[in-house]
């Protein structure tokens, strides 16, 4: 060869150029070639760009060492011999381009994807390339060249990333882990190239592929080739907030895919998105059952106060028996219910005397309950004062265990039923009865109201008030909760009425909250609105005023930061630690429930390390015959005393001042901003 041939300067592909045996190409002696062609391989073996000149009839190719580094191990053997004998694989796919080339026409796509066989196996490859037709010296088309990028990378990530998204929506759905494991699996069945089968192997779910051969360490990603010469793939499904993993991914991988390091890291992405989802769904399905229970709590509640309203009214012992009969019914499940009454002296059974009930009426007569599960029946005494005048007799056809919870309930239904045989003659069992139905109704709704959590920067104490007023119950609630994300919410609200279904709106109401605020991570003003939806999708017909608000750390900061939104309610008050007192009054949004599409506003204050919220219903400030405002001033001036106090001791100060003579049920929240070690309590 000869220093002039049109090889270029890079030394190890001018060596491959000088070592193909030109003469047997259609190519022919280098020497020989049209200055055309010299022309535009110099041009391409002077780019930094992937090129291929494709000449002759044949299209021998001529390329770069770019493109030799594209076409891996094609090269050096691709130099000189026809396209369509080097890429015979992708030949029914690339030939009709090449003919619109050599027509005539530039050809142009992006992210194409091909089968090729580059690296001694048929693998997945993407390119963004351009076909433009090149010309002899007679100005005929004698070749065409194509200009490529690969994008296999970039194809395989965007699409990985589209299955992660859609695996990471799916934590916003309330459903059960069950159900999300079902879409979960149906979302994994749309990325084929990636993942031609895959499985969530979890506790209690039928196997759709072989589990792991071995014990997976965390982040470990086993894979394995199968007799029939697929390869599976498994790994470790990780809790989103520690503990045991729920379970396994197990994956059939592609033939077309290399299982390299951005691979593995892929299914462990999927494995971690599927995991968080899980964990959330798990904390929705907790939530869910521990709304259940309260809201048959408060429906337990309204039930009980139905009867005890009731059975004042009745006119003799049968009305009382039926009245009674509904009553345990409904609350209690029983199949049949008797009265043992004393009538000069003897008993008097009222109701089936055939009942299994009937036998323990008379050991109730001593005063004490008694229970029997063989068959279950329970009798309880029917106390007026000092003297027992009946029994309350119940009866279940199916083996029951009774709760404390069930005692306690058929101990108020005792009392009401003694203060309804009796309430002529016997003023004070009445009132036995009615303190029996409110101490049930005030621990049944005490039972919705949790405790409050207590994070590390953070001091959280609730109580609850019932209104001086005889036997009546409210929609008052406080709450206070860490969302998912470990931010403290604060909850204080109010609903409309004084009886049983304000007491159970109250408990709907105060369930749909918390589970809005602990899964959305959402802003005050965007809960309450989204309280305000369900409230209306969900038929809660109720009207109640609230505060929601968190309490944040301001980053690069020792203070805090208060936020919250104001549906109707009085508003919060802040002590600062130098005794400082400030109302946060804003103008107030409308009732939660009042308007579904209301755009609600959030407020921010900030708070020193020392500082404490008090949250508040109307109860506490106000008065018959007394402005709000007039309320509202008395607690500010009492509150200058509450700097350093621990929110405990604030809440127990402040119920005692109008304990006795709340005219309406009081719930307050306090949170103290803890000090930082060492500091003062109090600021100058």
């Amino acid at each position: 060869m000869v220093a002039n041939l049109p090889f270029g300067s890079e030394q190890a592909l001018r060596d491959v150029y000088e070592a193909v045996d030109w003469d047997s190409t259609s190519l022919g002696d280098p020497s020989r070639w049209p200055r055309s062609l010299r022309r535009v391989l110099e041009l391409a073996l002077e780019t930094r760009f992937a090129i291929v000149i494709c000449w002759g009839p044949d299209l021998a190719m001529l390329y770069n060492q770019p493109y030799a580094d594209m076409i891996a191990d094609k090269h050096p053997a691709a130099l000189g011999r026809p396209v369509g004998e080097v890429f015979a694989e992708a030949w029914d796919d690339l030939e009709p381009l090449f003919e619109q080339a050599r027509g005539g026409d530039a050809v142009w796509f992006e992210d194409m994807p091909l089968v090729l066989n580059r690296h001694g196996r048929p693998e997945e490859t993407c390119f963004t390339f351009s076909y433009s037709p090149v010309r002899d010296d007679e100005g005929r088309i004698a070749g065409v060249m194509d200009i490529a990028a690969e994008t296999t990378r970039q194809v395989q990530d965007h699409r990985r990333l589209e299955l992660l998204t859609r695996l990471g929506d799916l934590a916003s759905e309330l459903q059960s882990p069950a159900d999300l494991a079902r879409k979960a699996l149906d979302v994994l069945a749309t990325a084929p190239l990636d993942l031609p089968a895959a499985d969530l192997q979890l506790p209690g779910q039928p196997l759709r592929l072989p589990p792991p051969p071995e014990a997976l360490a965390p982040r470990q990603v086993l894979v394995r080739e199968q007799p029939d010469g697929t390869r599976l793939a498994w790994v470790r499904i990780p809790a989103a907030l520690g503990g045991e993993s729920p379970g396994v991914l197990a994956a059939r991988l592609s033939d077309l895919v290399p299982v390299d390091a951005a691979h593995r890291d892929f299914l462990r992405l999927v494995a971690a998105t599927v995991g968080d989802a899980l964990s959330a769904a798990a904390s929705y399905e907790a939530e869910r059952r521990r709304a259940d229970l309260q809201q048959w709590q408060a429906q337990r509640l309204a039930g009980l106060v139905a009867v005890a309203q009731a059975l004042p009214s009745v006119d003799d012992v049968d009305d009382v028996l039926r009245v009674l009969g509904r009553g345990a019914v409904g609350l209690l499940g029983a199949d049949g219910i008797v009265l043992g009454v004393l009538e000069e002296g003897r008993l008097q059974v009222l109701g089936d005397r055939h009942d299994p009930a009937v036998a323990a009426l008379t050991a109730a007569f001593s005063g004490s309950a008694v229970v029997d599960e063989d068959p279950s029946t329970a009798a309880w005494p029917l106390w007026v004062g000092e003297r027992v005048i009946g029994a309350l007799g119940l009866s279940w056809r199916t083996p029951r265990h009774l709760s404390s919870e069930d005692t306690d309930l058929i101990t108020a239904l005792a009392a009401s039923t003694a203060q309804a045989l009796d309430r002529v003659r016997a003023t004070q069992a009445e009132r036995a009865a009615a303190a029996a139905v409110r101490t049930m109704a005030e621990t049944l709704q005490r039972s919705l109201l949790t405790a409050a959590p207590q994070p590390d920067h953070l001091e959280i104490a609730v109580r609850y008030l019932p209104a001086a007023e005889h036997a009546q119950v409210g929609g008052d609630w406080h709450d206070a909760f860490l969302t998912a994300a470990g931010t403290a919410c604060l909850v204080i609200g109010d609903v409309t009425g004084h009886d049983q279904d304000a007491a159970a709106a109250m408990g709907q109401v105060r369930n749909l909250l918390r589970g809005i605020g602990y899964s959305l991570e959402v802003s005050p003003a965007a809960a309450l609105s989204a309280l305000d939806r369900a409230m209306r999708d969900l038929g809660v017909g109720a009207l109640a005023t609230g505060i929601l608000a968190t309490v944040e750390p301001l980053e690069g900061s020792a203070h805090w930061r208060l936020r919250w939104s104001n549906a109707g309610h009085p508003p919060p008050l802040v002590v600062a630690p130098d005794g400082t007192v400030e109302l946060l009054r804003t103008s107030p949004d409308l009732l939660l429930g009042l308007e579904a599409g209301f755009a609600r506003a959030d407020h921010v204050h900030g708070l020193p390390p020392g500082a404490t919220v008090l949250l508040f219903t109307d109860g506490l400030v106000e008065r018959r015959g007394a402005a709000i405002d007039d309320g509202l001033a008395w607690l500010a001036e009492t509150a200058s005393g509450y700097a350093g106090m621990a929110p405990s001791d604030i809440c127990d100060h402040v119920l005692g001042l109008v304990q006795g003579h709340a005219e309406d049920d009081v719930a307050v929240l306090a949170v103290r901003v803890r000090p930082e070690p060492g500091a003062a309590t109090a600021v100058p």
